[in-house]
């Protein structure tokens, strides 16, 4: 009797951690793509931040270059990720300046599918320009695809290699 208590136990502790996504999946609360830095210190690291991530996409261009690297189709898709991932930082740097560090620039939400770029200065050319800053995607999805088919060749050419050291 005590063992059949047991695994009625061990049975519900099991069930517990799908429950639990169950319910997020299906009681999902509001997800913001949005992440704002209120204040000054928050803003200055979240640069840091990405200047470091810069700092780091250039030596791994120059260091996949000056090994010789760049000669696979792998690695050469790695390069060309961490040169969209250097665009991507400079965007996001200049982004965070207007809006967050100088406050030349605010959104004023309108609507669900529609904001207003509002400039102190009343500047139309500063608007555009924070405007096309904002669509950073365009440049960090690419990125992001780039890194992932320079990896999967990566693995590919792996793959081959071990099929052919177990053939002979």
């Amino acid at each position: 009797m005590p063992e059949k208590n047991l695994n009625s136990l061990g049975l519900f502790l099991k069930s517990i951690p799908l429950t639990a996504v169950a319910g997020l999946i299906l009681i999902p609360v509001n997800g913001y793509a949005t992440q704002l830095h209120s204040s000054l210190e928050g803003i200055t690291t979240h640069q840091v931040g990405h200047l470091f991530f810069l700092f780091s996409m250039v030596v791994l261009i120059f260091t996949i270059t000056g090994k010789g690297l760049d000669k696979q189709k792998g690695w050469r898709l790695i390069q060309y990720s961490a040169f969209f991932f250097i665009l991507w930082n400079l965007d996001a740097i200049a982004a965070h300046f207007f809006d967050n560090q100088i406050h030349a620039v605010k959104m004023e939400i309108i609507s669900l599918g529609e904001m207003r770029i509002i400039t102190n200065n009343g500047s139309s050319m500063l608007a555009m320009s924070y405007y096309v800053l904002k669509m950073d995607h365009l440049l960090c999805v690419p990125a992001m695809l780039f890194l992932y088919r320079g990896l999967s060749n990566l693995v590919e050419d792996q793959k081959k290699i071990i099929a052919r050291k177990d053939l002979t």
